[in-house]
């Protein structure tokens, strides 16, 4: 079986007056599997879109097997058996799997203009069975789920002949269940001499799945460890430059009265008969598997379920589900969304825009926007987040996926809001940026603020909860109170162990 080797060597890349990339080189080889970790900010996703030809080297050489290849567009990168699955999915929801798989590479009816969509399905099929996956070649897209979109993107690649995949992120968006098969579907893409290079911001994954890690840090690569020889407390180091100081959530002494109360909340078969409340003070976390309803739950509270029905009730007051963001922010009600690419920020604007955006109305007078205000505003939360940014000018579209999320997360920092709504906070965020942005969010806690949080990671659920709800397919199933969180109990429920359209015992608040 013959190796295939790409090397990146004395990549260098600028952006205006940033420089993204400082002579990096990197190696990966068909058969393993190589990660590439770092900060936000590092120049990951900036050294992959060298390789993927999204971005044009300004110094540095590529070769491929000893020879060197110009790669100056995604086309080339292809030609070259190189395919990027990016963060946030590229698949066309209208269309059906196979016309994604297929989409710019249709096969046609010998020389005729007619597409061959028999031949198209049969090898889209094909790879399916192969990978053990229970789909229809005719499935529209949008009627998958965020694991069966991951695999379908990896199938296109497949498709394309590629030896090299990058997964940046993979499994940001996928459940306990879906990364247990994407691992397994690695494991096999690796016996068959298929490269992967895997970026992830999650150590045990990283130790799970990858023969080695390479770290990057401010646009360099710092060092390069074979996975059975390091630690991830090792890797983490090289990342940071120091020991990370662990987050230890402290002991919360003074939780007011009831600010928020959730009386037979639903939303069609997604959310069913959902009743809770919340205190002043208290951060509350909604966890259970995704498609379990909590999502739902948090964008019905915030108006944008225009279909939910219940009664809400907010600092004593009726709150209207059929209200939508703009009143729930005048009630003092912030909220920050699972998809930032899509729907928390305006590309084309700077860090201080996005930052500033849900309170204009306070920096303004007289129609005009008080600028050093805003300036201060954004330079606050740039700070409190470690946002990594050339200048709070820099339009937010140039930060990398992790900063995005900081600056979406910063905006509500300036206290202006007494309920907060953090749908997936640490997204996409490296390690040392969690542990600030959970010191933030306690800080906040202990200021007065509430906080509900939607959350599928079990270690952020703990780290966080001064309470957690369970939800199972569209109920709620589980509460567990102070002194009450326990992991494996928490499991059980987001399992839907013991769950018979009723509460399983114990942990009931």
């Amino acid at each position: 079986m013959s190796v295939n080797t790409i090397k990146m060597e004395g990549i260098s890349k600028s952006f205006f007056s940033t420089q993204a990339l400082k002579n990096v080189d990197f190696e990966c080889r068909s058969g393993e599997v190589h990660a590439l970790v770092g900060l936000n900010g590092a120049g990951k996703s900036t050294l992959i879109n060298v390789l993927g030809g999204v971005h044009i080297k300004d110094e540095g050489n590529i070769t491929l097997n000893g020879e060197s290849v110009n790669i100056t567009n995604p086309i080339e990168a292809r030609e070259h058996g190189i395919s990027i699955i990016h963060q946030e999915y590229s698949l066309i929801n209208e269309l059906s799997i196979s016309r994604n798989i297929f989409l710019g590479r249709e096969i046609h009816k010998g020389n005729s203009p007619f597409l061959d969509y028999k031949e198209m399905d049969r090898q889209v099929n094909e790879l399916l069975e192969k990978f053990d996956l229970c789909l229809s070649p005719n499935m529209l897209v949008n009627e998958l789920n965020s694991g069966q979109k991951q695999f379908i993107e990896i199938i296109r690649s497949l498709m394309t002949d590629a030896w090299l995949i990058v997964m940046d992120e993979p499994t940001s968006a996928l459940s306990e269940k879906d990364k247990e098969k994407l691992f397994e579907f690695i494991e096999r893409l690796r016996n068959e001499n298929i490269g992967i290079i895997y970026i992830s911001h999650h150590m045990p994954e990283i130790f799970g799945v990858a023969d080695e890690v390479t770290v990057m840090r401010d646009g360099q690569r710092i060092e390069t460890f074979a996975i059975k020889d390091t630690t991830e407390a090792a890797v983490v180091k090289s990342m940071i430059g120091e020991d990370l100081k662990d987050f230890i959530k402290p002991e919360k002494h003074h939780i007011g009265d009831e600010i928020l109360k959730v009386k037979d909340l639903n939303l069609g078969e997604q959310v069913r008969d959902v009743n809770f409340s919340i205190r002043k003070g208290e951060i509350l976390v909604l966890t259970g598997l995704r498609g379990s309803g909590i999502e739902e739950t948090a964008k019905a509270i915030y108006g944008l379920e225009p279909e939910a029905s219940g009664e809400i009730t907010y600092k004593g007051e009726a709150l209207p589900l059929k209200k939508g963001p703009r009143f729930k922010l005048n009630k003092r009600i912030g909220f920050v969304s699972a998809n930032r690419d899509k729907d928390g920020i305006l590309h084309p604007q700077s860090v201080k825009d996005n930052i500033s955006l849900p309170t204009i109305k306070k920096l303004s007078r007289f129609g005009y926007i008080d600028l050093a205000r805003e300036i201060k505003l954004s330079e606050q939360g740039i700070k409190e987040t470690t946002l990594k940014t050339e200048s709070y000018n820099t339009q937010i579209k140039f930060l990398s996926g992790g900063n995005k999320q900081k600056a979406v997360f910063a905006r509500w920092l300036d206290n202006d809001v007494d309920f907060l709504m953090l749908l997936e906070p640490t997204r996409g965020v490296d390690v040392h940026a969690k542990a600030e942005i959970y010191r933030v969010i306690e800080e906040l806690s202990e200021k007065g603020l509430t906080v509900m949080i939607v959350s599928y990671e079990i270690d952020e659920v703990l780290m966080c909860a001064d309470r957690v709800l369970v939800m199972f397919d569209g109920k709620n199933v589980l509460e567990c109170g102070q002194g009450e969180i326990e992991k494996e109990k928490i499991l059980a429920g987001i399992a839907g162990v013991g769950v018979d359209n009723e509460r399983p015992e114990g942990c009931e608040a």
